[in-house]
């Protein structure tokens, strides 16, 4: 992409997962992830640019983020490779926590401490409306940020259980049954999905988890379903994502925000799949 040089800068940092509010609609915010928490610029709102143009600019310049290393390439959500094979938020059971290995003395846990603060805490277990209905695991601490970032225009808490290898394993269960556990992003971008009677959804999973017996099944009053509005002037006729590490210009004009996408005329963008990449933003204003 050509760089428009009429364009002003607005921003700059490190990307890394953009903070939301859960406002009407949703609030986005760009957020510096540099490293070194002492050189962080503020944040700034995304949302004040709908409409307008707007082209982010790799420098080229990436960090790993959680150590700060400087990379040419980034694994998971922005690490190097010696982090991912090093830190226990990088491990397999972040991403299936039905294969947490705590507790086994020929595969330890990397950190006790990460999983005694993170892992051995209370998880919901929910069911959403992204792309179509799934069913999704989070701890409190990330309700509703959890719920903006996978798209969710109707999420529902079911289930509060001891732990995150507790709650993983139930969601591997039902979605051995047939439920969905992952969100299809495309389609999630085109707009949103069809009405669904989340009440008669969410009935289904008690259903189950009566039956096999399961503790923690919140009582149909703590089972209020939560919606989100999400900015979008216009949803893409066809999804085509942009990519910085084959062209280092990214934007167009900004039609939306959904998930933790930008959407511009010329494509959409996973701004947390670049975490750790050093860029400049530039606005017409």
């Amino acid at each position: 992409m050509t760089i428009n040089l009429e364009l002003k800068s607005v921003w700059s940092g490190s990307l890394s997962k953009m903070k939301v509010q859960a406002a009407e609609p949703v609030q986005y915010r760009l957020t510096d992830g540099r490293f070194e928490k002492d050189k962080r610029g503020p944040d700034i709102l995304v949302n004040d640019f709908l409409g307008q143009k707007l082209e982010i600019r790799f420098t080229g310049e990436i960090h790993c983020t959680a150590c700060g290393r400087k990379i040419k390439k980034t694994f998971g959500q922005g690490f190097c490779f010696p982090c991912t094979r090093s830190r226990a938020e990088a491990d397999i059971c972040i991403v299936k926590p039905e294969l947490c290995h705590h507790g086994d003395a020929d595969n330890p846990c990397r950190d006790e401490e990460f999983a005694q603060e993170v892992c051995f805490f209370p998880h919901y277990l929910y069911c959403s409306l992204t792309s179509g209905v799934k069913v999704g695991i989070t701890r409190q601490l990330n309700i509703p940020s959890r719920w903006i970032d996978q798209g969710a225009v109707t999420a529902v808490p079911v289930a509060l259980l001891p732990n995150r290898r507790a709650v993983g394993e139930v969601e591997k269960r039902l979605t051995s049954e047939g439920f969905a556990d992952k969100t299809h992003w495309t389609r999630m971008l085109k707009g949103n999905p069809e009405d669904r009677d989340m009440g008669e959804i969410v009935q289904r999973v008690v259903s189950r988890l009566e039956e096999w017996g399961v503790q923690g099944i919140l009582s149909p009053l703590e089972r209020l379903e939560h919606h989100f509005e999400f900015p979008v002037l216009n949803w893409p006729d066809k999804v085509k994502s942009l990519n910085l590490d084959k062209d280092p210009v990214a934007g167009g004009v900004l039609q939306g925000i959904k998930a933790q996408y930008l959407i511009f005329d010329t494509g959409v963008i996973n701004i947390r799949k670049y975490s750790g990449y050093k860029v400049e933003v530039f606005a017409a204003t």
